[in-house]
């Protein structure tokens, strides 16, 4: 009864030992993105976004506002019925350090925070929130300075719910980064710094 023994289990751990680097890369990017740890919508009230607190918490500042009042409108004068121009401003104008965006604009650009006082990195997009882009790729490029990749995370989408949403995905520290020290973090051409932490 010494006959062949069957293959079938060595084949399957095989297979299982292939795939275990493409699923390591799965859920942020793919091959060459940094680890990715977990994701969850801004402000959710989920057990991620329980487990995984921001420090400091990016993102547009929510405020509410008293009902519109019944009282007519106030209507501006035309221009040369007593409008001074030099004193009326139409609207906020842009931030310095805001790069020509309104500051709308300003709060939905893509952040960074510290993830349990430093524990992890959590990059933070806006967007639809049936489509969410996040990091495809975090690289150091100085001593305590990274370029983040962004893109789709789920590029195989039909189509996307017109709302605006944060969503958040939470990574691995980069190596040689640092919460004892400021962080700066650059996509593209827009920029983030955030302070360092007691951790």
């Amino acid at each position: 009864m010494n006959g062949p023994r069957p293959v079938w289990p060595l084949l399957a751990m095989a297979a299982l030992l292939a795939a275990t680097p493409a699923l390591a890369s799965c859920g942020a990017g793919g091959p060459g993105s940094a680890p990715y740890v977990a994701e969850f919508g801004l402000g959710a009230d989920t057990p991620e976004a329980r487990e995984f607190v921001l420090t400091p918490l990016p993102g547009p500042r929510v405020e509410l506002l008293p009902a519109p009042s019944p009282a007519p409108r106030i209507t501006l004068p035309e221009p040369g019925e007593g409008f001074d121009e030099r004193t009326y401003t139409p609207s906020p104008a842009p931030a310095p350090d805001s790069g020509g965006l309104s500051p709308l604009e300003s709060a939905f650009q893509p952040s960074i925070a510290w993830v349990n006082d430093g524990q992890y990195l959590a990059v933070v997009t806006f967007g639809s929130s049936s489509c969410p882009s996040g990091p495809l790729g975090v690289e150091v490029v100085a001593e305590q300075e990274i370029e983040i990749r962004l893109g789709p995370l789920f590029a195989d989408g039909d189509a996307c719910s017109a709302d605006m949403s944060g969503h958040v995905t939470v990574v691995e520290l980069p190596s040689g980064v640092t919460p004892a020290k400021p962080l700066v973090a650059r996509f593209r051409d827009h920029e983030v710094t955030i302070e360092a932490t007691g951790r």
